[in-house]
């Protein structure tokens, strides 16, 4: 039986945050996640029997909240292929992908022209030389190919301040609001992480911007009750100021030329 003290704290906690969900829609804030907002992109440019690359692939595609496995399954059996390159050992554990391969970004082990739809989840945040990984990336597309991605926005308040805390530190916080473990959570560089940067590194890599969204997300604060009403009223101030560019999230579809 859990103690008094834990049950207050849960009743609590639901309170700050079905409270926050009102609030919320007061204010006009749309508390999509974004991992839904990039399933619902992801869904449109899985095209039927194209051949679909995940960089960084780790575990899955989307986190089955944001997209079911059965879903998922399918967006997989649409595409023709589903090959996955990662560094990282948790690859073993993906139960999606056909073909599992051990590489980097920047150099991966494929013919030119070898696929149609490239994929990074959360990815190019972690890359220190976007330059040389988006010219890997427009080698391994086939022409008229899609570089898609979904990352972090470097304008924002929240991203900018976290830059700048202490490893230890930050591990320690995105265990208290997210719960990842610890090798969970890798070097960020974010060289390739405002708009501005992305429209540079596609005209010096022949690629063409098809489509650029900068969104907010769900917040990431709401498990700390009263900080995240405070959290609502910055996230409606980067939604409303200049057209959201201070937003937290950055969806990017590329072209290969």
């Amino acid at each position: 039986m859990a103690d008094k003290s834990s049950v207050t704290a849960s009743r609590s906690l639901g309170f700050w945050e079905s409270n926050r969900h009102k609030l919320a829609a007061k204010l006009g804030v749309d508390l999509t996640h974004a991992q839904v907002r990039y399933a619902r992109v992801l869904e449109r440019y899985v095209t039927p029997g194209c051949r679909w690359l995940e960089v960084g692939c780790g575990r899955q595609i989307l986190p089955d909240w944001a997209l079911s496995l059965d879903a998922q399954k399918q967006l997989v059996e649409r595409a023709g292929s589903l090959t996955g390159i990662d560094v990282d050992a948790a690859m073993a554990e993906h139960p999606l992908l056909k073909y599992k391969v051990k590489g980097l970004g920047n150099n991966m082990p494929f013919r030119p022209g070898s696929f149609d739809l490239v994929t990074a989840n959360m990815v190019v945040e972690h890359v220190e030389n976007p330059a040389a990984f988006l010219r890997e990336t427009h080698t391994v597309l086939s022409p008229g190919g899609r570089f898609l991605f979904h990352t972090t926005n470097f304008s924002n308040y929240l991203i900018f301040a976290g830059y700048f805390v202490p490893e230890a530190l930050k591990h320690r916080i995105v265990w208290l609001l997210e719960k990842r473990r610890s090798e969970d959570i890798f070097p960020t560089w974010y060289q390739i992480n405002t708009v501005p940067r992305i429209r540079q590194l596609a005209t010096a890599t022949n690629f063409s911007i098809e489509q650029v969204q900068v969104n907010g997300s769900s917040g990431t604060l709401s498990v700390l009750g009263p900080a995240g009403w405070a959290e609502l009223l910055v996230m409606k101030a980067a939604a409303s100021f200049r057209g959201g560019i201070h937003n937290s999230n950055i969806i990017c579809v590329l072209r290969r030329q």
